[in-house]
């Protein structure tokens, strides 16, 4: 009870410090302190281990990317010796067809001098376009000879290119190609053949313009080139 009695009362040793010094309280409890933002900036990666975290990201984006590239690409691929020539008639060059049209509208009713006489669209289940929804145009030319256009919008620019494939073993299976060029490789791909004995498809040329499919083959070769020349998609 003594002790407590001389003990100086905290009125009594605040008066002998004298007033508190607003710039040392400042530094020990500044105005708006915030415990978070100090758990922020104890836990800030430093310059290092930012550049670290940002190489480690583009190694795993480029993993990613090529393990893609690996499972979206045919085991068969090989890398054509004509791959930098150009395509017949500029066909890499030409736009896809209106994304705000159904493709049989998209059909164009009228190709230089060629005029469209008949449009229709069907699923077909046989080769080579097992299971997919065509749209056929047949055309005519100022003298009457015949030309047929098909277009088919795949899912993507690599079932476009299976068409393709498909047309190309078709061919070797079904006729004697009399000659033949084709790119086969990524996505700006095309088949082009002469086959005399294949009736309306004797003479055709078929690419692929992104995921759009398109074939314009004719039983006359001068027709068949004029109307691929000229088509715009």
């Amino acid at each position: 009870m003594s002790d407590n009695n001389n003990r100086p009362k905290d009125s009594e040793l605040q008066a002998a410090e004298g007033p508190p010094d607003p710039e040392l309280e400042s530094l020990i409890a500044p105005q708006g302190y915030n415990p978070e933002l100090v758990d922020d900036v104890a836990t800030m990666e430093t310059p290092a281990q930012q550049r670290r975290s940002a190489i480690r990201f583009m190694v795993i984006s480029l993993i990613l990317l090529a393990i893609g590239f690996w499972f979206c690409t045919p085991a068969n691929l090989v890398v054509p010796e004509n791959l930098d020539d150009p395509a017949p008639y500029g066909i890499e060059e030409r736009p896809t067809p209106p994304s705000n049209k159904f493709l049989e509208d998209a059909m164009p009713r009228a190709v230089a001098e060629f005029k469209l006489v008949d449009l229709r669209k069907e699923k077909v289940f046989v080769d080579p376009f097992v299971g997919a929804d065509i749209v056929q145009g047949t055309y005519l030319d100022g003298i009457g000879n015949p030309a047929t256009v098909i277009m088919i919008q795949a899912k993507s620019y690599i079932n476009a290119r299976r068409y393709l494939e498909n047309y190309k073993k078709l061919l070797e299976e079904r006729t004697t190609v009399t000659e033949w060029k084709e790119r086969l490789y990524i996505e700006e791909n095309y088949i082009q053949w002469s086959a005399p004995d294949f009736g309306d498809r004797a003479y055709g040329l078929a690419w692929n313009n992104d995921r759009y499919f398109v074939a314009v083959t004719s039983p006359i070769s001068a027709t068949q080139q004029a109307l691929a020349a000229a088509f715009p998609y």
